[in-house]
């Protein structure tokens, strides 16, 4: 994974108190409550957690919560959040979850959460998963659509197709493949990106790197500024996520 490609992102993404993200949040737990799922009261690990902000929000409900990330930048934001906030029941660690030592943890978590993460995406990362968590695993990915008008065009300019990431029904077939019984939800998403354009050429050079391409300054800068000669970007990001809770 490129730990660069999150580090650089951080700053921008959602953070837990951001009011579309407590907006998300809690339609995300509504249909996580109708798929059986409580987290009353729970110990949680969460996967993949960002700058916390799922993990943050879940301290109001949980009796402890966990967050796991390989970016230095996303630990920086959520650590700075709880900080600032007096949170006594987070804790943090940067690490990547394949290579986790998590000797100790064996069944130790009631929740194992992964939102939106490539942490979690082989076999292997499901069976480790599984085995901290006496309770559930609630998975939440792409789901086949994925389209940001502004991000798809600086792609082609740069001859990268844009895909669409599978996430949700690459867990499910390894679900179904190992006999493991599961509840789903699809659902549709959007979000806005809102910067200036030298934060939008960050964001959008970084997803071309990503794609292993090097991004070109001149071109990114140049359609930016036609698109947006107020300086103020606004990237819309439409979506399909898929929810998956199983007990392991």
């Amino acid at each position: 994974m490129n730990q660069n490609f999150w580090n650089i992102k951080a700053e921008k993404y959602p953070k837990a108190y951001d009011k579309d993200n407590i907006k998300s949040f809690n339609e995300t737990m509504s249909r996580l409550k109708k798929l059986g799922v409580c987290f009353d009261h729970k110990k949680i690990l969460d996967i993949g957690c960002g700058p916390g902000n799922y993990s943050i929000l879940f301290a109001d409900l949980a009796a402890e919560v966990f967050g796991l990330d390989f970016s230095s930048e996303m630990i920086y934001y959520f650590s700075k959040q709880v900080k600032n906030s007096n949170i006594k029941n987070i804790f943090f660690e940067q690490a990547l979850f394949e290579q986790w030592d998590c000797a100790g943890k064996y069944k130790y978590f009631d929740i194992a959460f992964a939102s939106m993460t490539p942490a979690i995406k082989t076999e292997e990362d499901v069976i480790k998963m599984e085995s901290l968590t006496k309770g559930d695993c609630v998975f939440i990915g792409w789901a086949g659509k994925r389209k940001n008008d502004i991000a798809d065009k600086v792609l082609l300019l740069h001859g990268i197709s844009p895909y669409m990431p599978k996430g949700f029904y690459n867990l499910k077939d390894i679900l179904i493949k190992r006999k493991i019984k599961f509840k789903e939800e699809i659902f549709e998403s959007s979000w806005n990106w809102r910067g200036d354009i030298e934060e939008a050429y960050r964001e959008l050079s970084s997803r071309v790197r990503l794609e292993g391409k090097r991004p070109n300054r001149n071109l990114i800068v140049s359609f930016l500024k036609k698109e947006f000669p107020s300086d103020k970007v606004i990237m819309e990001t439409q979506a399909l996520k898929g929810i998956l809770v199983w007990k392991p």
